[in-house]
């Protein structure tokens, strides 16, 4: 049997424990947060995408492949999303597996959708997929008009992304 004054330090020292982890982990997620990226890697039109030149401007990266059930269930939200508020901001698609998605079948893919926006293949040494620390797809990161990474979310309700988007538009 533990004894009260005990029981109170144990309960105390664990509080501060978990406090401390919690605060020390909101720091690392304020610092991921505010982490600028760039990259430059081809689209399917030939052109060099590299994301600095979007500088003032809100970006939403769709980390995809075409043979992902839930990237490809993502797809009509993202299109809509585009055609509403697409005005607004810019969308980057991006396969993380080139080797699959040739040029072809990108474009066979954003036809099939009806996805007007950029799509690119991460041919980047290092991969645009490690800068980012993607682990799964889809992944959506969206960057705020500064360059910094302000949301990462994989799998997410279209009007989580539409409020984020737009909370960013009008900052």
């Amino acid at each position: 049997m533990i004894s009260g004054s005990t029981s109170r330090n144990l309960s105390l020292m664990i509080a501060t424990v978990i406090g401390v982890s919690i605060l020390s982990g909101g720091w690392f997620l304020m610092q991921i947060q505010r982490e600028r990226m760039d990259f430059s890697i081809p689209d399917i039109n030939g052109n060099t995408v590299t994301l600095s030149d979007y500088s003032g401007e809100v970006v939403l990266i769709d980390f995809m492949a075409t043979w992902c059930g839930p990237c490809r269930a993502s797809m009509p939200s993202l299109v809509s999303l585009h055609e509403e508020i697409g005005d607004h901001f810019v969308i980057i698609s991006i396969s993380v597996d080139p080797a699959y998605d040739t040029i072809q079948v990108l474009e066979d893919w954003s036809e099939t959708f009806g996805a007007t926006w950029i799509h690119a293949r991460d041919l980047s040494d290092p991969p645009v997929t490690q800068q980012f620390k993607i682990s799964s797809i889809p992944t959506f990161v969206i960057i705020d008009r500064e360059g910094e990474i302000r949301y990462k979310h994989g799998p997410v309700p279209p009007l989580k992304l539409k409020t984020e988007i737009l909370s960013l538009i009008n900052e």
